[in-house]
């Protein structure tokens, strides 16, 4: 931006050093009068001061496009981060939940066939550790139904939160769109 400003500056420079010098050249090789030149020289430096008056709008314009450009695409970095770890985390849910259901048919076989191996056994004591294995798979399989509605419960929230940052990163999109658009002009 500073190269910016310098060409300008240089620029402005010269033209007011060309107004000043150039006419008392032409006036000393041509036999005019001094008051023509006089008003030449105001309308000139009139002139310089509204393109320099539009030169430096024009830099402001641009100076703040720029921070809005930087600020949207920040605002998009940062929501597209949003994104992608409650989409992660969906999907960890939708994982987990798939295992408790897969584990379900397995724990039911396992409760059954322990059911029916309690049957053939005499010896008091193995019945009693296999009654009480029987009782602990029991109790892990009735914890299966609340925590698998607990997962879900918790992949609905990540959904609803990932639709939510999803809307928001589309807007953001939609703006530095609009800001680009604005920039390239008409």
């Amino acid at each position: 931006m500073s190269l910016m400003k310098g060409l300008t500056l240089g620029f402005l420079l010269c033209l007011v050093a060309l107004c000043f010098i150039s006419p008392s050249e032409t006036l000393a090789q041509s036999n005019k009068s001094a008051e023509p030149v006089q008003g030449d020289r105001d309308q000139t430096l009139k002139q310089l001061l509204v393109e320099v008056h539009e030169l430096r709008m024009a830099v402001q314009r641009a100076t703040f496009s720029n921070t809005r450009f930087q600020m949207l695409i920040e605002r998009v970095r940062v929501e597209q981060t949003h994104v992608d770890v409650f989409r992660r985390d969906r999907e960890s849910m939708r994982s987990q939940i798939s295992e408790m259901q897969s584990a379900k048919p397995r724990m039911e076989q396992q409760i059954k066939e322990a059911e029916d191996g309690l049957d053939r056994v005499t010896d008091p004591n193995v019945r009693a550790d296999m009654e009480s294995r029987i009782k602990t798979m029991k109790a892990e399989f009735g914890r299966i139904a609340p925590e698998e509605e607990r997962l879900r419960n918790r992949e609905a929230a990540l959904d609803s939160e990932l639709q939510t940052s999803q809307a928001k990163l589309n807007e953001l999109n939609n703006q530095l769109d609009a800001l680009i658009s604005e920039l390239k002009g008409p």
